[in-house]
């Protein structure tokens, strides 16, 4: 039965899924990071805390499964999500504050992140979805992104 069953698999892995992918719509991702003015190293032009926020939005769309193909040509792309986001961390002062008067396990995060997304139709250049989140950290905008345009566009866009 199982020397039936792995070729069946193997089968299917090769020709079957690949078929499936390609029906569902491709999209490329470009990200951008605008550096907070208050932040010292960033007016120096040094480092800053940056994260690759694009490949935050590609594990995103997988872990939430949402029913898109993720390329890195993006001549080969139907859509294009833009992302533009930025970084800050509370100040020292403010750090002070929150611990003394919440405490510190309840004062949470001293970081906020925010994301613009956009998702771009490349034929038309029409804005078909666009998102706005504020979130303690990139991987929680990023899967809140993937979370509303799953449910948001795509759910309307297949009962259409």
């Amino acid at each position: 039965m199982s020397r039936v069953i792995q070729p069946a698999l193997v089968a299917l892995m090769l020709f079957a899924l690949p078929a499936l992918a390609a029906d569902l719509p491709r999209v490329s991702i470009e990200s951008a990071h605008v550096g907070d003015e208050k932040d010292r190293n960033w007016k120096k032009g040094g480092a800053v805390n940056q994260v690759d926020f694009g490949s935050a939005i590609a594990a995103a769309l997988a872990k939430k499964r949402v029913p898109v193909t993720v390329v890195t040509d993006k001549t080969k792309s139907q859509w294009t999500i833009k992302a533009v986001s930025s970084q800050r961390e509370d100040s020292t002062v403010t750090k002070v504050a929150k611990i003394a008067l919440i405490g510190v396990f309840a004062s949470g995060s001293f970081t906020k992140f925010e994301g613009t997304f956009q998702v771009i139709d490349n034929d038309s250049s029409a804005v078909i979805f666009a998102y706005n989140v504020k979130k303690n950290n990139f991987q929680s905008a990023a899967e809140a992104f993937a979370k509303h345009f799953k449910k948001g566009y795509l759910k309307k866009r297949r009962k259409n």
